[in-house]
């Protein structure tokens, strides 16, 4: 399960990567102009993607609780360009990797439990969290592909085939 989990963070960091090469050739008009999909502009999404794992990842590897894990929300303004953005992601998925790298299939059945503002008790084990934030990337991701598209910049095939390369360069 966990070498499944490396290969879903591999895709993850791919991915995310193809869509931050490719949005280099934006104007600075369309980096924030608002989206049809997602978070709002391609900046506001793609710092929402990275805003998301960075907080999981927080209660994961114990920097933060539960509670605390929306400190390390990110606010879309304080990334005024691609750099800065780049910047941030380049942390959070060193962070990740390392992470990844610590972990084995015993510890990916660890449950995390959260008291609720409704009284109810959150509890999930961490391999279900991690594929709940690989998931939450895809969406995002082609959302912000689909942005890119429209501005005439399409990132081209990002499905996790494309990845694996089963049939080659």
């Amino acid at each position: 399960m966990i070498e499944t989990l490396r290969a879903m963070y591999d895709y993850n960091r791919w991915a995310t990567e193809r869509l931050l090469d490719t949005a280099a050739g934006l104007t600075a008009e369309q980096w924030l102009a608002p989206g049809t999909a997602g978070r709002g502009s391609v900046r506001d999404t793609l710092v929402h993607l990275i805003s998301a794992q960075r907080s999981w990842l927080g209660w994961w590897n114990g920097s933060v609780g539960p509670e605390g894990r929306s400190r390390l929300r990110l606010d879309p303004q304080a990334f005024p360009d691609l750099a800065a953005v780049r910047a941030i992601w380049e942390t959070v998925d060193r962070d990740t990797r390392s992470f990844l790298a610590g972990l084995t299939d015993a510890d990916l059945n660890r449950e995390y439990r959260s008291a609720m503002p409704n009284g109810k008790t959150f509890r999930l084990p961490l391999w279900q969290m991690m594929e709940h934030v690989a998931n939450h990337g895809t969406q995002h991701r082609s959302e912000v592909a689909a942005m890119l598209t429209a501005f005439g910049r399409s990132p081209g095939d990002l499905d996790m085939l494309v990845f694996f390369r089963p049939f080659g360069e």
